[in-house]
């Protein structure tokens, strides 16, 4: 063991992976099942306790929405777990980057269907299917190393929840605090052939359109500017709202299947959408007029194309960590 090497239990493990993920703030639930884990960030982080499973998740995620930083929810096993499903839904639809780590029962009854205390029938396939990612920690030996992956693949392109149950006996277990260094991660720009075919094909365009959705939330300035410098009207999605004031002369909001819209649209030459989902009910469960040219762009690159066809497919590469301003996936 070197030297820097410290070592602690579990909930030292995770306030020092939080810390880590600049994360300042944890919302939770106290259980017998996270005990370890909720005092030790009570002790050292800021932990907010509340009274419902779905709230401690949907408190993370206002959180990460609030602070573009990674939000954590500390939640129970079983009934606890379940109760924070219908939120993780949420932050899987939205894309946000919420850890939920939760209790589990025992790590020698795991699976055993005995009806061990908040014992659940499979916990971590119900975790798996409302998070972008789930996993379960095995041992003290790799707790860090579950906890860290956790935080990149909730932190990379597209982002989203991801769960983590950890068993109460291995949350009291001793484990290695390793120092490791924090490192900026910085979203690759668009190619550049791209960005010019794109911007050529803007500008022979006689009556371009651009459908702005919930990965420009936070790139309001840049998608006015863009707005204004082409002096083309602008859709959003529900969640891209707001990104530019509705009051704005170019602005008509989320109407992409009114009767107006869809006229508009009829008589656009192209679309440029930018990290929108193009969802059911925003497009007349996709039957408005979508022009043949289409420009999409998008971190998740098994976007363009999906809901409509894409003659250019602006994408970054998959699975990088997300700072900053940029087009965030999906929504």
């Amino acid at each position: 063991m070197s030297s820097e090497t410290r070592v602690g239990n579990g909930g030292d493990l995770l306030v020092q992976v939080l810390r880590e993920a600049g994360v300042d703030t944890v919302f939770g639930i106290v259980s017998v099942h996270n005990q370890p884990l909720v005092e030790a960030v009570s002790r050292e982080l800021r932990f907010v306790p509340v009274r419902h499973e779905a709230t401690a998740v949907n408190a993370a995620d206002g959180y990460a929405r609030a602070t573009g930083r990674l939000g954590c929810a500390l939640t129970s096993t079983g009934t606890g777990a379940g109760n924070a499903a219908g939120s993780l839904i949420e932050s899987l639809s939205a894309g946000t980057s919420v850890l939920h780590v939760t209790g589990q029962v025992e790590s020698q009854y795991l699976g055993s269907g005995r009806g061990f205390i908040h014992e659940t029938k499979n916990q971590w396939g119900m975790l798996d299917a409302v998070s972008v990612h789930a996993e379960t920690v095995r041992d003290a030996d790799t707790a860090g190393k579950v906890l860290r992956e956790a935080v990149a693949r909730s932190l990379s392109t597209p982002g989203g929840p991801v769960s983590v149950e950890w068993p109460i006996d291995l949350q009291y277990a001793q484990c290695d605090l390793e120092s490791v260094p924090v490192t900026e991660h910085h979203v690759l720009p668009l190619d550049a052939a791209q960005v010019a075919a794109a911007l050529a094909a803007m500008a022979g365009a006689r009556r371009p359109v651009i459908w702005a959705g919930g990965g420009v939330a936070r790139a309001g300035g840049e998608l006015t500017a863009l707005v204004e410098t082409w002096g083309v009207p602008l859709l959003t999605s529900n969640s891209g709202r707001g990104a530019v004031p509705e009051d704005h002369p170019l602005c008509i909001g989320n109407y992409g299947s009114s009767p107006l819209v869809r006229a508009l649209l009829a008589e656009a030459d192209l679309v440029l959408s930018l990290g929108t989902h193009f969802r059911s009910n925003e497009t007349g469960d996709y039957s408005i007029p979508m022009p043949h040219n289409h420009i999409q762009v998008d971190l998740d690159p098994a976007a363009p194309g999906r809901v409509f066809p894409a003659d250019l497919r602006g994408r970054r590469d998959r699975g990088l960590p997300r700072r900053g301003i940029g087009c965030r996936g999906t929504r």
